[in-house]
């Protein structure tokens, strides 16, 4: 049958992904068995999705350079849910965003909540760095203390988007439900390209990574398997630096 090949380019990055889809058949195909899936296998695909939907997003808006903030809660200011949170963050990127503006630069977010079992809070927020921009952090967040670490993995920020997802879901799991957004990205994000191409001249895919002019392989992004529907995958990640510098681990 024929196959779907889709590439996305995402900042500094390029997804390379082959699979195939259940709308094009052809007699003879040999199918691997579909598996049911069970809940707990089926929460992990939907992280995967969406934690590949937001590292597309961090790799096409952001740069090293820009900034990774923790915003902490003093004691007394906690909010009791996020939707004290989201209300917080609203007053306050409004005040963010007039100061950015005062600079002549436009503000550019992802931030997601945090909410531990037994009620600590956090705000988890990548965002673009300004003149004075540590200094005008701290003007305008007035619940607590920030800490700021200035992005520095060449353009893969793949690592990032999955704490922020395992922060969604930590907030998700506290709270017995999903309350808005698992992330909130501002509207002034652009969308990572993403062109897709059926292969209708080849009835199978090789599964080897190649590299192209310009960009060098993820040697680790490299994955191969079988989907819902019982057809192989198979996808990598060209980077345009050689060396990927490790992210500082999260909490």
């Amino acid at each position: 049958m024929p196959y779907i090949l889709e590439t996305c380019i995402a900042g500094k990055t390029k997804e390379v992904s082959k699979y195939y889809s259940s709308r094009w058949k052809i007699k003879g195909e040999r199918r691997n068995k579909k598996k049911k899936k069970t809940t707990n296998t089926q929460e992990k695909v939907n992280l995967r999705l969406a934690t590949k939907n937001l590292r597309r997003k961090m790799n096409h808006n952001f740069e090293d350079g820009d900034y990774l903030v923790t915003f902490d809660f003093r004691k007394e200011e906690r909010p009791k849910h996020s939707t004290e949170m989201t209300r917080c963050m609203s007053n306050f990127l409004k005040r963010l965003r007039n100061q950015y503006k005062k600079l002549g630069v436009e503000l550019k977010y992802i931030y997601v909540k945090e909410i531990g079992p037994r009620g600590a809070a956090h705000i988890h927020m990548i965002m673009n760095r300004a003149p004075d921009g540590i200094e005008i952090l701290r003007k305008c967040w007035t619940h607590g203390g920030i800490h700021v670490d200035p992005l520095n993995t060449d353009g893969q920020y793949e690592k990032i988007a999955e704490y922020f997802v395992k922060y969604a879901d930590k907030t998700i799991k506290t709270e017995g439900k999903q309350i808005g957004k698992k992330y909130y990205p501002s509207q002034n994000l652009k969308e990572p390209i993403v062109k897709k191409k059926i292969i209708w001249k080849s009835n199978t895919f090789r599964t080897t990574a190649k590299e192209e002019k310009g960009y060098y392989l993820e040697k680790e992004s490299v994955v191969e398997g079988v989907n819902k529907w019982g057809y192989e995958y198979f996808s990598y990640t060209l980077h345009q630096n050689k060396t990927i510098r490790k992210e500082r681990k999260l909490e």
